[in-house]
């Protein structure tokens, strides 16, 4: 299989151009894994007060720079008459609706309206990399559709104010309704009507003023740019910045990203569920070969002992690590003493008595960072264990 696009490009920083049906006309490069890009992030260029950098995440590879308004035109050019009577009719359609949009000027009502679902000439950016990345990250790929990498723009917003003709583009609201942005760090740009596309319009206006030279990727890269970062270990990505605070709850301060919140922990907690009860059913299978390879002993030889209890939590635990046989061997006595205070007389021959007892040892498991799953197989071996000896030493 060939390698994917991607992997063709310099890595970071050096930039090139490369597909334009993937990266159009912005200078593109790659980083190794979402680790590297937050590596790359601390590189000098990337934080300098004097050449500020806002950036994009962006979950499709080949998904170019473009409005929610621009898409439904080709080439993303959104003639003026169009974009200038939208905006009208949103500002009368508001009327009544709670928010007084008379006292919004156009682009605060544009950022409203995007908020709430209005197809804008705006595209959203944010000053914090790791939010970006976040954006590139968070939602899982589409069945069937291949995109190898995820991608992050970039764009020297101090660069582009500092062009008198460009300076409109980019766009700060200062409207208390965007909490969102607020906590986004986040901002806007805004293409001119008429014009192709924000790329376009950046490169037309800084090649005519012969700023850049549109020919020489690093050039241009000085002022837009784009990395790919390969599309691997995503939600080890969603993980870790959930970790620096990143993530839907503290994005968006409202319910729907309470909920997405709510749901993304839900799905986060059944897939560790199973993947306990997959290394739970692992670790019990290997078990059970490993008793079924010894020979057989008689019930009478079923004593209690502390090597024999250590033994059988080696055998249930031998495929963790983390709980090296001298810590085994130290919770020995402490299950012994479990037993001894818990067990009733006839234990075995009521089901109620055992089920109290197996849910003691699960309990004890639990407590010292076994799994729920590995906990649940190593109380019911348990079980079985006394069980056995308590028979035989009973007769029954």
């Amino acid at each position: 299989m060939a390698d994917p696009y991607f992997r063709a490009l310099p890595l970071f920083p050096t930039y090139t151009f490369g597909d334009v049906a993937i990266d159009g006309l912005v200078p593109a490069c790659r980083v190794e894994s979402w680790e590297a890009f937050i590596a790359a992030m601390r590189s000098p260029d990337h934080n300098r007060a004097a050449s500020e950098f806002v950036y994009r995440g962006q979950a499709g590879h080949n998904w170019h720079l473009s409005s929610t308004l621009a898409r439904l035109f080709d080439g993303g050019a959104v003639p003026g008459p169009h974009q200038e009577n939208l905006l009208a009719q949103f500002r009368l359609a508001m009327r009544g609706r709670g928010l007084d949009c008379s006292k919004l000027d156009d682009e605060e009502l544009w950022a409203f309206g995007q908020h709430h679902g209005l197809r804008t000439p705006l595209i959203d950016w944010t000053k914090s990399p790791y939010v970006a990345l976040f954006f590139a990250f968070d939602e899982p790929d589409v069945e069937g559709v291949e995109n190898p990498s995820r991608a992050v723009f970039c764009l020297n917003m101090a660069a582009i104010r500092a062009d008198e003709n460009l300076s409109q583009i980019i766009f700060e609201p200062t409207h208390h309704e965007n909490a969102r942005l607020v906590n986004q760090a986040g901002l806007f740009t805004i293409t001119p009507s008429g014009k192709d596309n924000l790329v376009s319009a950046i490169l037309n206006e800084l090649a005519e003023n012969e700023v850049i030279n549109p020919d020489e990727p690093m050039d241009v890269a000085r002022y837009i740019a784009k990395i790919h970062v390969p599309n691997e270990n995503r939600v080890e990505c969603v993980n870790t910045l959930r970790k620096m605070n990143i993530h839907h709850a503290n994005l968006f301060p409202d319910p729907g990203g309470a909920s997405k919140y709510c749901n993304d922990w839900l799905a986060r907690l059944i897939a560790e569920e199973r993947r306990d009860a997959a290394e739970a059913k692992a670790v019990e299978d290997a078990a059970d070969r490993a008793l079924a390879e010894r020979e057989p002993q008689p019930a009478a030889a079923q004593e209690v002992s502390e090597d024999a209890v250590a033994g059988l939590l080696r055998n249930t635990l031998r495929n963790d690590s983390e709980f090296p046989p001298e810590v085994l061997a130290g919770w020995a006595p402490k299950i012994i003493s479990l037993y001894d205070r818990t067990a009733e007389t006839d234990w075995p021959e009521r089901s109620a008595s055992e089920l109290r007892l197996k849910l003691e040892f699960r309990k004890f498991l639990m407590s010292n960072s076994v799994n729920r799953a590995v906990a649940e197989t190593g109380a019911r071996r348990l079980i079985e264990f006394f069980a056995a000896s308590w028979r035989a030493k009973n007769g029954r």
